[in-house]
C-alpha cells in the first residue's frame, strides 16, 4: 500500500493543476482584495473568527466558507448594486492561518498539521509518512457540520479506489479541524483451518481466499459449512455464509467441523 501510496502522489503532483482557487478560505487568514480601475478600493484585510472581512463601500461581508473566487464574485455582486459598474474584483491571499487538521490511526506519524493552503486527503497521508502494513482499505474523514448543520458528518474514503485506480473524487479537499482515521483492517478465521487467525484485509476479499490466507481447510473441515459473523448497528449478526461471499473488515469466518 505505501508503494502504491507514494507512486500516486507522483503522478498526482505531475498531473493534476493547481488547486489554489478551491481552497476555503479561513479565520485569520490575511487578504488582498483590489479592483480594476480602482486602486483606492485596494484592502488588506484579515478574517474574522467568525468568517467575516470589512471593505469599503460595501461594509463587513460574511465569506465563511468560501473560496477566493466565490468572495470575488460576492464583492463584485455587492459593489455593482450601485457604486461600480461591471467591476472587477480580484482576491489574493496573503497568509494563510489558524487551520489545522489531525490524522489518526494506522499512518506513521500521525498527530496534527496545519493547512497553508488548497489541502487534500493525500496531502495529510504524505505529512504523516504514508499508512503503515496493518491499514484498512477504508479510512473516515470527520467533520464538523456548519449552519443549521452542527451535526458531525463521517465521510468515508476508500484508498483502495482513489490510489490504485487514480479516482481523484476521493481525494477530498480539508477543512479546518477535520480528523482523518485510518482503522486497522482485519478479518479473522477460527475453526477447522490449518491457522486460525487475525489476516489483513484486500478489497473484494472472499471467503475461499480467506481461508486460503489461512492455510486451507483442515481434515475435519465441513467446506460448506461456514458461517460469518459481523457487526452491525452496534450488534454481531451471525449468519450462513459461501465460498463466494465478500468479507469486510472485523468480519470473523467459523468453519465448522464435518460431522461425517
Amino acid at each position: 500500500m505505501k508503494k502504491i501510496f507514494l507512486l500516486f502522489l507522483l503522478f498526482f503532483a505531475i498531473s493534476c493543476p493547481s488547486f489554489a482557487q478551491d481552497y476555503i478560505i479561513g479565520s485569520q487568514d490575511l487578504l488582498k482584495i483590489t479592483v480594476y480601475e480602482h486602486p483606492d478600493l485596494t484592502t488588506e484585510t484579515r478574517v474574522s473568527e467568525d468568517g467575516k472581512i470589512s471593505f469599503p463601500l460595501v461594509g463587513e461581508i460574511d465569506i465563511k466558507n468560501l473560496t477566493a473566487r466565490q468572495v470575488e464574485k460576492k464583492i463584485a455582486e455587492k459593489l455593482s448594486g450601485g457604486y461600480i459598474t461591471n467591476p472587477q474584483v480580484a482576491v489574493l491571499i496573503q497568509q494563510y492561518m489558524g487551520q489545522r487538521v489531525t490524522i489518526i490511526g494506522e499512518v506513521s506519524k500521525p498527530g496534527q498539521y496545519e493547512i497553508t493552503g488548497p489541502t487534500y486527503v493525500l496531502d495529510i497521508i504524505s505529512k504523516a509518512l504514508g499508512t503503515t502494513q496493518n491499514a484498512g482499505y477504508i479510512i473516515t474523514l470527520f467533520r464538523k457540520g456548519s449552519g443549521d448543520n452542527p451535526k458531525l458528518e463521517k465521510l468515508q474514503i476508500d484508498l483502495d479506489r482513489l490510489l490504485r485506480k487514480g479516482e481523484l473524487e476521493e481525494n477530498i479537499q480539508m477543512k479546518d479541524k477535520d480528523i482523518i482515521f485510518v482503522p486497522k483492517g482485519f478479518f479473522y478465521v477460527y475453526g477447522e483451518v490449518n491457522r486460525p487467525g487475525a489476516y489483513r484485509i484486500e478489497k473484494g476479499l472472499t471467503v475461499k481466499r480467506a481461508v486460503a490466507l489461512a492455510g486451507g481447510f483442515n481434515q475435519k473441515a465441513a467446506k460448506k459449512k461456514v458461517e460469518i459473523t459481523r457487526r452491525t448497528n452496534d450488534k454481531d449478526v451471525v449468519r450462513d455464509g459461501t465460498l463466494d461471499d465478500t468479507i469486510e473488515i472485523d468480519d470473523v469466518i467459523m468453519v465448522k467441523e464435518s460431522l461425517f
